[in-house]
């Protein structure tokens, strides 16, 4: 999943939230290195991305785009997956998604300090290019992966990313089966998880769980 899911997934808790950014870049075991709060945030961006990859539904959806784009066709599933889940916003979340995306960006902005440089780098670009916006649209999703393209160098000489919504668009009924189907055990998965993990949080979870599947 990508970044609007791993956000929308921390279920509104700030510490989980930022640890679910830092996910993107800790490895091993320095997610001890943070308070437990955060932490749990570092795991559950990892979790997610172990039960996305491995979930038979998702790797349905991969295989669409395997044949022209081989391993890096998860990278374009996470994208597209956004992309839905903002097309379907109302029923998984009950804050306007404007709202949603500005706290996240002020949330970013309130915990800078926390970021290594090389992810300040990226969050920076997160919120002047407005990724968010983007993941709304074919035109910013073929921005988004064109430029995730070209950070491939071995990629971008086979194929740009970008040309695969081409691909989305002709199986957009499919790929959207796909994720309705896929994204109400992720968010369970991610609820119990981190219950498990921090149970002093179970009010927050309930609170922001009303449009749990």
């Amino acid at each position: 999943m990508n970044i609007v899911a791993h956000q929308l997934l921390s279920y509104k808790i700030p510490d989980i939230q930022v640890g679910n950014v830092l996910g993107e870049i800790v490895r091993g075991k320095d997610y001890q290195n943070y308070p437990q709060s955060i932490a749990t945030g570092i795991l559950l961006h990892r979790n997610i991305d172990s039960f996305t990859d491995s979930h038979p539904i998702v790797k349905e959806t991969t295989h669409i785009f395997h044949k022209s784009y081989g391993k890096f066709s998860p990278i374009i599933t996470d994208v597209i997956y956004d992309y839905f889940l903002i097309k379907n916003w109302h029923l998984f979340c009950d804050e306007d998604f404007e709202n949603f995306k500005k706290s996240c960006y002020d949330l970013v902005q309130r915990t800078e300090i926390l970021f290594p440089k090389r992810l300040n780098t990226i969050l920076k670009s997160l919120i002047e290019d407005d990724w968010f916006e983007k993941y709304k649209t074919y035109e910013g999703i073929e921005w988004t992966l064109h430029n995730l393209s070209k950070k491939s160098k071995f990629l971008y000489r086979m194929a740009d990313m970008g040309n695969s919504v081409k691909e989305i668009y002709l199986q957009e009924r499919n790929i959207e089966r796909q994720f309705m189907q896929f994204y109400p055990e992720l968010q369970k998965f991610c609820k119990d998880f981190i219950l498990r993990q921090m149970p002093e949080y179970g009010e927050l979870i309930l609170e922001n769980s009303a449009k749990l599947l």
